[in-house]
């Protein structure tokens, strides 16, 4: 009876901290910030969003109380543009680290990011860190200006479908499948036996529409910065450093996140420093939906589990 009692009270005092460091993230996080250190982080109201995009994209995200992840939420992006372009901001910073992800959930992004940027009140500067490929490529494209490092690995403009055959390996431990389905496509790219001509050709055109919704996407957000004819040479899915992607007019500069903080200073003709907020950093409902995601990850890791092994749950995931 004591022992139960004394893991309720760990239990209790563990939900307590992370709510500290939940209300912490969200009262002090990273809300205001100079662009360099020297210039202190107090002063003023916020005139540049900065949104990281960090790891693989997907639409829901994985974070932490903390505010950070191993995935990118589209949905917490897609808020956080809002959120930004309700405050009257002037610009906003993507500062992308990505290897790519979901193909809907970049195009969401995206879609979100043109939708701003059109209406002409709000400049967008990307920056690139080590990777801003396929799926964080799609997401640049939206920007007014591209910033990438030299040895930035960016470029992947491509949509990939992959299907495994565990047909041979099956058999071998003695497992069989049976599968009683309401159509011939339904099981389509199942694991468990050969795919057939119709489904390959059937896979072929899936991708090649999102392909195609891909390639004038860019074309829509680099107009007049890059030709149909020259996209179409390097849109092949391979990857390019930095400086090669600025020979080919993937982007528009070289430089580092400050140059980028440069880059939106001219475009919005601001004479002082900008102050920059982190809009990702979550407001309090979302912190308070975090940490009770945090507190029942650590309680019931399955619950975590099931999460992570989403994708493998749905017959057909389209990456970028």
């Amino acid at each position: 009876m004591s022992m139960l009692r004394q893991d309720r009270l760990i239990a209790l005092a563990l939900i307590i901290i992370c709510l500290v460091a939940a209300l912490g993230n969200w009262v002090g996080g990273v809300p205001l910030q100079r662009p360099t250190p020297t210039t202190g982080t107090s002063g003023g109201t916020a005139n540049v969003a900065l949104i990281p995009i960090a790891g693989v994209i997907t639409f829901a995200g994985e974070s932490s109380p903390l505010g950070s992840g191993t995935t990118v939420g589209a949905q917490a992006i897609m808020r956080a543009v809002r959120r930004a372009e309700r405050d009257g901001v002037k610009a906003i910073l993507l500062n992308i680290n990505s290897p790519g992800g979901s193909a809907a959930a970049s195009q969401a992004i995206y879609e979100e990011l043109m939708r701003v940027r059109q209406k002409g009140k709000v400049k967008i500067v990307a920056t690139m860190a080590d990777a801003a490929a396929s799926g964080g490529y799609y997401i640049a494209a939206a920007a007014d200006h591209i910033v990438a490092n030299p040895s930035t690995i960016t470029g992947s403009i491509g949509v990939i479908v992959q299907v495994q055959n565990l047909t041979d390996l099956l058999k071998k431990v003695g497992v069989q499948t049976i599968t009683i389905k309401s159509g011939k496509f339904k099981d389509i790219a199942s694991a468990y036996r050969p795919i057939t001509p119709g489904e390959t050709d059937l896979l072929k055109a899936f991708v090649n529409q999102s392909y195609q919704q891909f390639f004038e996407a860019i074309l829509r957000g680099r107009q007049d910065k890059i030709t149909r004819s020259e996209l179409e040479k390097v849109a092949d899915g391979r990857i390019v450093i930095g400086a090669a992607a600025l020979d080919i007019k993937l982007v528009d500069s070289l430089g580092n996140y400050y140059d980028a903080v440069e880059k939106v200073k001219e475009l919005v003709e601001l004479k002082t420093e900008p102050v920059i907020r982190n809009y990702l950093t979550p407001d309090w409902r979302e912190s308070f939906q975090q940490l009770f995601s945090f507190s029942l990850d650590q309680w019931f890791p399955e619950q975590r589990l099931t999460r992570l092994t989403y994708w493998n749950k749905i017959p057909l995931a389209l990456m970028e």
